[in-house]
């Protein structure tokens, strides 16, 4: 980061919820355009969504012909066609269409927005006053459409899937230079879909590491495992932004069905980030309120092994240690050998200061 005197939020506010690491994870349905250009598609990937737990979904907007050439040719997945005419079965939501979906997002109690790829999309997004903007990894040098999107005022999600530290540092820089400090960082791995040996989970702590001050998160494009516990590692490398394709059935075709989570993987997935973020804790030392009971009942107190008699002095071979420790501590062993005691002590008796003759000063 360049020696700028920059201004950073601890926390980041969308619509009703804060994103930071003093709050819940922020968790994305990105439904992308698994909607197959159909309302009825749409609100049901919201009502799913909503229902599963999820704090937001997401689509992508965009218009084919200002994405890619004639010739551009897909790279995901089996698909043979063309680019073009992928994209061009996708891009037929329009403004009415998208005030039609955040308007039954928000009846649902969800957010809703859009990753738009051009600056028409995104000043027709802006104009239904999305509450964020996020911009794909492949769009990090794209610093034309970075300006615009950071010059809206709202708050920014940058995937960082195949750049370099240098392109990640312009890019950051270009948002910020717009005075929009409202920037979130989000590991990625640009492959559809990325094997596991390929996620590279660490790129969390290694972006929490450069950017200290922004909030990371994980944009993860894994296969759903049975247990979708991917996304809940990285909640506990530090990721407070989880955002996951999702679909309403993978066998669906047409669209990026084939590697997203379906509805039941989707509850799943916030399930287990729930529960990653209970168990994490505070990292604190110490004796917590919960370990007061086994704490005392699990630790020892120094008795005696053997009768002891009054006036006997104490050797090694008097004293052991049992639990519980509501007597003498384990580390005051060595401070009562060689102590003579002033009254009878049974076996199995805790050993009190009060047993000793007090030494002459």
């Amino acid at each position: 980061m360049t020696d700028t005197k920059l201004k950073y939020f601890e926390s980041i506010a969308v619509e009703n919820r804060k994103i930071g690491k003093d709050y819940p994870v922020f968790i994305i349905a990105e439904a992308a355009c698994n909607h197959m250009c159909r309302m009825d598609l749409a609100q049901e990937l919201i009502d799913k969504a909503a229902k599963a737990g999820a704090d937001a979904i997401k689509f992508q907007t965009y218009k084919a012909e200002n994405l890619v050439t004639n010739n551009a040719v897909a790279f995901w997945g089996k698909e043979k066609v063309s680019q073009l005419e992928y994209y061009k079965r996708l891009d037929r939501f329009g403004k009415d269409e998208y005030y039609e979906l955040f308007q039954y997002a928000k009846e649902r109690g969800i957010i809703c927005f859009s990753a738009p790829f051009d600056n028409e999309s995104a000043d027709m997004l802006a104009e239904l006053n999305m509450p964020v903007y996020k911009i794909a990894s492949c769009d990090i040098p794209n610093l034309h459409l970075l300006r615009h999107i950071a010059r809206l005022d709202k708050p920014v999600i940058m995937s960082t899937g195949a750049s370099t530290l240098e392109e990640i540092e312009i890019a950051i820089e270009t948002i910020l230079e717009q005075g929009n400090y409202q920037l979130m960082l989000m590991a990625c791995t640009l492959s559809y879909p990325t094997k596991n040996e390929d996620a590279n989970l660490l790129r969390i702590q290694t972006l929490k590491e450069s950017y200290p001050e922004l909030i990371v998160g994980l944009s993860d494009h894994t296969e759903p495992d049975p247990h979708m516990v991917i996304p809940s590692v990285a909640v506990a490398l530090g990721a407070k932004i989880i955002e996951k394709h999702f679909t309403l059935d993978r066998s669906m075709k047409g669209s990026g069905h084939f590697f997203a989570m379906d509805p039941e993987d989707l509850k799943k997935m916030v399930q287990n980030i729930r529960i990653t973020e209970k168990v994490l804790g505070d990292g604190s030392l110490g004796v917590a309120e919960s370990e007061k009971k086994a704490w005392s009942s699990a630790r020892r107190s120094i008795v005696a092994e053997v009768a002891i008699k009054k006036g006997e002095i104490i050797t090694p071979e008097m004293i052991g240690l049992k639990r519980p420790a509501d007597g003498l501590p384990p580390d005051m062993m060595d401070q009562i050998i060689g102590k003579r005691v002033k009254l009878d002590i049974q076996p199995d008796q805790q050993i009190t200061l009060e047993m000793f003759e007090q030494q002459s000063r």
